[in-house]
């Protein structure tokens, strides 16, 4: 299935499609993409969801995480 994902906060790239096999979680998605899962939002419909969620076709946003203390 494709997927297309919007970048924020900081990343080399604002734009990228992959294609993912069915089956596959968030958290593996973005390892493929080489992204520590605990270092960003996924966000989907406007809503954050849990890395461990499967991924479904369509769009979805990675945002980076920023914080501090």
């Amino acid at each position: 299935m494709k997927v297309k994902i919007k970048f924020l906060g900081g990343f080399d790239k604002t734009e990228e499609e992959v294609e993912v096999e069915k089956g596959k979680r968030y958290s593996d998605l973005l390892k493929m993409l080489g992204i520590n899962p605990e270092t960003v939002v996924v966000v989907r419909n406007g809503k954050p969801v849990p890395v461990d969620d499967f991924v479904e076709e369509g769009e979805i946003v990675v945002m980076r995480v920023i914080s501090g203390g």
